[in-house]
């Protein structure tokens, strides 16, 4: 059963709500996970590198009072140890850390991402069992929903029927990053009927390619995520190969607000939701 507007738009702004109630003793590292506590209503006790977190994902907000224990691949482990949390949750991302983390407490591993692998299976599984330990399984599966309704109202409100399409984050003047069906977006698109153009590749952020690879597939839409490099959309104005691009001079270029690459179902309902709501050619 398809979901209409209202059942969307109800689910979606469960995403905004504010967290409500917290759950001390839980410590998130990964921020796919954070963002998808939040959005359960859980607030953890600490978490990693929040102001750069309010800079790159902002939604859900983290509350005031979470301790704040430092870099993602370099938590400050004497802060942590001294919070003395009950519950430690972690991505594949940093199981390397595995061991140093269960010398302070109980360790909850859920996958993300993997190269080459589909992500959205990945995250809607890894929510649900986040909700289930977290003891909020209606509220996960509320999650998963909203991402089902916002890529059924992609489909219904913008018809992509296979239509070509790529979505890049900008590196430079001379590069980007693409995203194949291995990353949240390129899921997302895919998912709502859309043609990846770049669907074969396997996401790297050290991998970038030439923004004339974009020129490969002239008719494609572009949705370039954000954010944007320093100088921002005059910067791309005053770049004469960013100009050239076919796509560019047709206008079907559409220019995201900066979301996180390696986000969660939360980031992923987000990016449906400015599809279906139509970011403006640039």
């Amino acid at each position: 059963m398809q979901p209409n507007r209202r059942q969307f738009l109800a689910l979606t702004a469960l995403l905004a709500a504010r967290p409500a109630r917290a759950a001390g003793g839980i410590a998130v590292i990964d921020w796919a996970l954070l963002e998808t506590m939040l959005a359960l209503g859980v607030v953890p006790a600490a978490a990693a590198e929040l102001r750069q977190y309010a800079r790159v994902v902002g939604e859900p907000a983290v509350p005031p009072g979470v301790v704040d224990i430092g870099l993602r691949g370099n938590p400050n482990l004497e802060l942590l140890s001294s919070l003395a949390p009950g519950l430690i949750v972690i991505s594949n991302f940093y199981e390397y850390r595995r061991a140093a983390f269960e010398r302070i407490a109980e360790v909850l591993s859920l996958p993300v991402y993997f190269a080459g692998e589909p992500c959205l299976p990945l995250l809607r599984r890894s929510t649900l069992e986040l909700g289930r330990r977290l003891g909020q399984p209606r509220r996960a599966e509320d999650l998963v929903a909203a991402l089902e309704a916002g890529i059924a109202a992609v489909r219904r409100i913008r018809h992509p029927d296979g239509r070509p399409v790529m979505a890049v984050n900008l590196g430079g003047r001379r590069h980007v990053r693409l995203f194949g069906d291995d990353t949240l977006f390129g899921g997302v698109l895919t998912a709502a009927g859309y043609r990846n153009a770049f669907a074969d590749t396997r996401y790297s952020m050290t991998a970038p390619a030439g923004i004339e690879a974009l020129a490969r597939e002239a008719e494609a839409e572009l949705f370039v995520i954000g954010p944007l490099p320093p100088g921002g959309t005059e910067a791309l104005a005053g770049n004469a190969l960013w100009q050239a691009l076919p796509q560019v001079t047709a206008g079907r270029v559409r220019l995201m607000p900066a979301l996180d690459h390696f986000g969660g179902l939360p980031t992923a309902t987000r990016f449906a939701a400015l599809i279906a709501e139509g970011v403006p050619a640039r």
